[in-house]
């Protein structure tokens, strides 16, 4: 994604049309090639707890990442690709993914500066296999929109990385050049050969949007699959949540808050199917706890997702606002998420970010949820 802006116009605008689900066959799927070793293991590891799932989550990430960082290199060189040799990570990533929804994205979260391209495109890759499970889709879409994620910026390969690195605002001839990515993108994998339709059509259009404004041929309405509104979310999420050097991460918390409340601008169903895969308690959001207490859920960290930390800072029925106090397993105790305009919380972002940095500080703790 390119987000040289806090809220960035890039993103897709839908409502809540969807085509027929394709068969396996009409994906035109490449063969599977034989998985390494470490992906033989990755694949057959038992379910385990959350932080046990995040240590192969790393191992993952970090075979992924030399395999997309190679492919990019090979490009950049001039050399033709074979995007067939993806294929044991994404299946790797999908195992993981089927054991613990959210290891990949918290560990995908904190990117290398330099690095970024190739750490975005392991994340989105994760984040669209989880997407794809929760709009249950069949297997081989599956696999194939999991590669459409580590394939989706393949075309950045040919921008220079000072002007994908910039760190000020790019002016009007530098976007439009980085907006040749999907095209590029696009022409490096039709020239690989025994690439999906779907995985191209990823490429080409994630950036397109409902009404038309987006690019590169300002598609609009149903002319944009189901599959390039996935690969909108899944792009629009990873970047908002990643620290560039032009603007600091959002919280997930913050980026779903943001992107729900931004009408037009997601596909409803895709949108409401993503939330669920980033965890029931995303860190950032707002929640109201038992006691009629409001808090903010903190980085569970290692700890269970579903049993995150929370601060309490305002009583839900009069707005008074609470000493501080840290629940530190707060999931049993956590009754609904909220949204902020809706309960009439007046300067919302500069709380939160007051709240989270006072977590770091130490506070008041309960450990019991009470």
């Amino acid at each position: 994604m390119d987000l040289h802006s806090a809220k960035t116009s890039d993103c897709i605008m839908a409502d809540d049309w969807y085509p027929a689900k394709k068969d396996a066959g009409d994906l035109n799927m490449p063969a599977r090639r034989g998985v390494s070793q470490a992906a033989k293991w990755l694949l057959r590891a038992k379910p385990g707890n959350h932080a046990q799932e995040c240590v192969r989550a790393r191992a993952i990430m970090t075979e992924a990442r030399g395999l997309v960082k190679g492919i990019h290199e090979s490009v950049a060189n001039g050399e033709r690709i074979d995007p067939r040799t993806l294929d044991p990570v994404v299946e790797a990533i999908a195992a993981s993914i089927q054991r613990d929804p959210t290891a990949i994205p918290s560990v995908t979260r904190l990117k290398l500066r330099h690095e970024y391209t190739f750490y975005h495109s392991v994340a989105v890759c994760g984040l669209m296999v989880g997407l794809a499970r929760a709009l249950r889709l069949d297997e081989a879409e599956m696999h194939q929109i999991g590669l459409a994620g580590l394939l989706h910026d393949i075309g950045k390969a040919r921008i220079p990385n000072a002007l994908l690195n910039k760190p000020g605002p790019l002016d009007d001839k530098e976007f439009a050049l980085v907006r040749e990515h999907t095209v590029r993108g696009h022409e490096i994998l039709c020239d690989a050969g025994g690439v999906s339709d779907l995985v191209l059509d990823v490429v080409l259009n994630h950036h397109e949007r409902i009404d038309g404004r987006g690019y590169p041929a300002r598609k609009a309405g149903p002319a944009i699959s189901v599959h390039a509104r996935m690969g909108a979310v899944c792009d629009v999420y990873d970047a908002v949540t990643s620290a560039r050097s032009y603007k600091p991460a959002w919280s997930p918390g913050e980026a779903l808050e943001w992107m729900r409340g931004t009408e037009g601008h997601f596909d409803r169903a895709v949108m409401n199917a993503f939330a669920k895969t980033v965890g029931a308690f995303p860190y950032g959001s707002l929640v109201r706890l038992a006691g009629e207490r409001l808090g903010v859920v903190l980085d569970p960290g290692q700890g269970d997702p579903l049993d995150p930390p929370v601060m309490i800072f305002m009583d839900a029925a009069s707005k008074r606002p609470l000493p501080p106090l840290r629940i530190d397993r707060a999931g049993k105790s956590i009754v609904a998420v909220e949204y902020a305009e809706r309960l009439g919380i007046p300067d919302w972002a500069d709380v939160r970010r007051e709240i989270i940095r006072h977590s770091t500080l130490g506070s008041s703790q309960d450990t019991h949820g009470k």
